[in-house]
């Protein structure tokens, strides 16, 4: 995982490119940047490989391009602009070191088929992942159908040993385990679970809520549809209304005819629906680079 100096800065690309020949091995675009990286990439072999020149920082566009040498990869990290590079740097050495140690030999007889080093992107997912979560959250499989706007998609990275800890991860995902559940329970690595999760929820896979506790505050966002009201009657508009950010959920059941978990139930349900959002957001909800 990253250090808290690098949380400030957002990590937009990695790529891993073969040295002879300027293959491009495993690239992972993080977010979108205003220059192409496969650009970038092609200008830093140009100077390294084919000019023979040692290139280790330079800035494009207000970003930083980290760039380390293996024996037979070059790595190049684009982040934004920073004025430290120290623990990106660390971290790629790291990820060349482990990736050249364990496809040593496909590297030394060169095939010129890049799909057996997919499933090496866990690794580099969990030094970074695409997103940070609190471990309080919890995460909850969705369909297809509900994976708009762009819709579920089939992960590039889920191959080999990859797919099986994925496989794994997914067992654990039953929208009431807390992200520390999973950790807790499972026998994978905690730096890998948060990758695939994070992995899932890049695809669409998953969505995050935060539990609700009785001193939860909640506020109305929407008048709930008809056929809800259908379900719960007339009680439910009060419930909503009466979310209005000035009362716990335990407070909540002072005013109306329901005990605790009843209430928790139909407001975590409203929740789902967008019909209810928490008072205030939790700064832990959602730790980006």
């Amino acid at each position: 995982m990253t250090s808290a100096g690098e949380q400030k800065a957002l990590v937009r690309y990695l790529s891993l490119v073969r040295k002879e020949g300027g293959e491009p091995i495993v690239g992972i675009p993080y977010r979108e940047m205003s220059v192409d990286p496969d650009l970038v990439a092609s200008f830093v072999l140009a100077v390294i490989i084919f000019e023979n020149r040692q290139l280790k920082t330079f800035t494009k566009e207000g970003y930083t391009v980290v760039i380390e040498e293996g024996d037979h990869v070059v790595g190049l990290l684009i982040v934004d602009k920073i004025e430290d590079d120290s623990p990106y740097r660390y971290n790629l050495k790291k990820i060349i070191t482990r990736f050249e140690s364990q496809y040593e030999a496909q590297l030394i007889a060169w095939k010129g088929d890049i799909r057996p080093f997919r499933e090496f992107a866990l690794e580099i997912l969990s030094v970074y992942p695409y997103r940070n979560f609190s471990l309080k959250m919890i995460p909850r499989l969705v369909s297809k159908s509900e994976a708009t706007p762009d819709h579920q998609a089939s992960i590039p990275w889920s191959v080999g040993e990859t797919d099986r800890k994925m496989q794994i991860v997914l067992g654990y995902i039953n929208g009431k385990r807390t992200i520390e559940n999973i950790l807790e329970q499972s026998e994978i690595d905690d730096s890998e679970i948060i990758a695939i999760l994070s992995m899932l929820d890049r695809y669409n896979w998953i969505t995050l809520s935060r539990p609700l506790h009785d001193g939860s505050v909640l506020v109305k966002i929407m008048d709930p549809p008809l056929f809800l009201k259908g379900v719960y009657g007339d009680q439910l508009t009060v419930l909503v209304e009466l979310c209005d950010g000035s009362r716990t959920v335990s407070q909540l059941c002072d005013l109306l005819p329901f005990n605790l978990e009843a209430v928790k139930t139909v407001a975590r349900n409203l929740i789902d629906g967008g019909v209810l959002g928490f008072k205030e957001r939790d700064p832990e909800e959602m730790e980006e680079y």
